[in-house]
């Protein structure tokens, strides 16, 4: 796995972490009118406020 996100309903925040030399490092933590994307899924673009709606 390169990427994994974790998505808190709560606080309805995202930490993102990748992995760079075999550990998952956090590299952000996104706020609901921040945009999630990832170099994996180029085409991919979702504010974070509507992952909880």
């Amino acid at each position: 796995m390169q990427d994994y996100w974790i998505c808190d309903r709560f606080t309805q925040h995202v930490e993102i972490y990748r992995r760079q030399n075999a550990q998952l490092v956090r590299i952000a933590t996104l706020l609901p009118d921040d945009e999630l994307t990832s170099p994996l899924l180029p085409e991919f673009r979702c504010l974070v406020e509507n992952l909880f709606k």
